[in-house]
């Protein structure tokens, strides 16, 4: 009977550690107003680094890309139909409207894409447009879409963001890192908003490491688990920093692992351009207001 109770009780305390949600907000000793002004400096620092007036000026941006999900584990997670996908994607800077079109695999030739938050689908060789819409419910497809629209533009995005701390300097790897933390609502984990923390190379002002959140994992095994991502590659295109390698691990692994190689899955850029396209083309459902960069 004991070894039942003691079995029960693990069990509850296993099933309550796992409901807990990620939380990667940090004591400071430093007073409110100074961590926010020094964090407000050093994502300046990387906006200009990085070139960002350059997306500012030219709006739209195309890319050709490649994600990669391996092993076994990728193919239980991965969030488009095949382990290894290739895109061209097109982007409105710092809105939320996009579109991916799939180069190969199970849905070659389909057009996804988001305008003001409205999710839209077009079938290969078909002339129409889908509303394929699917309200609160989870799309993995429109996270898709999203989720690298937003981290190709995070320094900007997060420079907006209404809570900004500075969480001190870390050595990695030899490196030393400015760690800039970025959330909305609240410091502390809340369940609407995301949480973010920057580490921004001292050298080059670019961010080479990201510690984030995933509000959208609601599910009370998981949801205490987040995610990490590199900037790798930057490449200067027309003065714009474009990371072309991002390898994302679970939890701090970015940060944690002495190689990167064995990674959750890598997002790879083959090809960047500005322009391209007309504006038009991410805004084919008639009658729907743009909300630019609100969600």
């Amino acid at each position: 009977m004991k070894n039942i109770q003691c079995s029960l009780y693990l069990g509850l305390l296993l099933v309550a550690s796992s409901c807990k949600m990620a939380d990667l907000s940090e004591h400071s000793n430093l007073p409110i107003p100074e961590s926010e002004r020094i964090a407000m400096t050093k994502l300046q620092e990387v906006i200009e680094a990085q070139g960002f007036e350059v997306l500012q000026q030219k709006n739209l941006y195309q890319f050709k890309a490649t994600d990669h999900w391996p092993g076994w584990i990728g193919g239980l997670a991965k969030i488009w139909p095949d382990k290894t996908t290739n895109f061209l994607f097109r982007h409105n800077f710092n809105t939320f409207d996009g579109s991916a079109l799939f180069l190969d695999g199970k849905k070659e030739g389909d057009l996804i894409g988001l305008q003001s938050w409205v999710y839209y689908e077009k079938v290969k060789d078909s002339p129409n447009i889908q509303n394929a819409d699917t309200g609160d419910k989870f799309n993995k497809l429109e996270f898709g879409l999203v989720v690298f629209h937003y981290f190709l533009e995070l320094p900007y995005r997060l420079y907006h963001a209404p809570i900004k701390r500075y969480y001190g300097q870390r050595k990695w790897k030899g490196q030393t890192y400015d760690l800039i933390f970025a959330t909305w609502s609240s410091e502390t984990a809340n369940s609407n908003f995301d949480q973010y923390v920057l580490w921004i190379n001292t050298d080059t002002h670019l961010v080479d490491y990201c510690i984030y959140t995933l509000r959208d994992n609601n599910s009370a095994l998981t949801r205490h688990k987040y995610g990490s991502i590199a900037y790798q590659d930057y490449r200067a295109i027309e003065g714009f920093q474009v990371p072309f390698k991002m390898p994302i691990l679970l939890d701090d692994g970015v940060v944690k692992k002495k190689s990167l190689d064995k990674y959750f899955h890598q997002f790879t850029i083959k090809e960047f351009t500005f322009g391209g396209f007309e504006e038009e083309e991410l805004y084919p459902l008639p009658g729907i207001p743009k909300k630019i960069d609100s969600k």
